[in-house]
């Protein structure tokens, strides 16, 4: 028999070699895929935390605006007696007014010891309001008052600073008009900034960063007094 005549049985099907490169493929399109979703969930979870920032503060403000335009009312004018007052540190607000009774409400800003929570506070005076005493003599603790929280913000990481930087400035007399309608007249104004969230996202970056643009601004202008 002549062994160059004899059928040769080649191998069909897919080599050991092939098969491992399939893997390694599929195991790069799986961690492509992992990576993608990872980012999209990332993406996902930081625009819904800077939405939220920047809806409570535009809430807060909105409530806070509306609480202020009492603030004198009902209460014969008097240079000599402050019906409102910013503390010191730019962190606290004090106002009354006066329906049936006289009214003393407060807003706070609340950071906590360790600088991770931040809240803007609501706050109503339980007892012995008046309008002869300086406002700020009032038991504004926290037994002796009504706390409405109206925003509350978290560090996300305590390593970064990612917690709006919210202010009261100095309270000025001048021209202005409440909501943008009637005759200009000079009266108190309130104005009160607070990092958007823009900001925030970059000073969690890097803490000494001013961020893309301004922080917002809020301007309350007081016609009661």
């Amino acid at each position: 028999m002549r062994l160059h005549n004899l059928p040769i049985n080649r191998q069909l099907g897919a080599s050991l070699i092939s098969l491992m490169v399939g893997v390694v493929l599929a195991m790069i399109g799986i961690l492509a895929a992992i990576n993608l979703y990872e980012n999209m969930i990332r993406t996902s979870m930081q625009t819904r935390s800077d939405a939220a920032q920047d809806g409570q503060i535009a809430s807060s403000m909105l409530t806070l605006q509306l609480e202020l335009q009492s603030a004198g009312f009902g209460i014969t004018k008097d240079p000599a007696k402050q019906h409102i007052v910013r503390t010191a540190d730019g962190t606290s607000l004090y106002w009354r007014y006066k329906t049936n009774d006289f009214q003393c409400k407060g807003f706070r800003i609340v950071t906590s010891a360790d600088n991770t929570r931040r809240e803007l506070q609501l706050l109503k005076l339980k007892a012995g309001c008046n309008d002869t005493a300086i406002i700020t003599t009032f038991d504004w603790s926290q037994a002796g008052v009504e706390v409405t929280t109206l925003a509350e913000f978290r560090k996300s990481d305590p390593a970064v600073s990612d917690i709006p930087v919210i202010t009261i400035a100095p309270i000025a007399t001048q021209s202005c008009f409440p909501y943008g309608m009637g005759t200009k007249a000079n009266h108190p104004l309130v104005t009160i900034t607070a990092d958007n969230a823009a900001i925030t996202a970059a000073k969690k970056l890097d803490a000494a960063a001013v961020g893309p643009n301004a922080p917002y601004r809020y301007d309350i202008c007081l016609p009661n007094l």
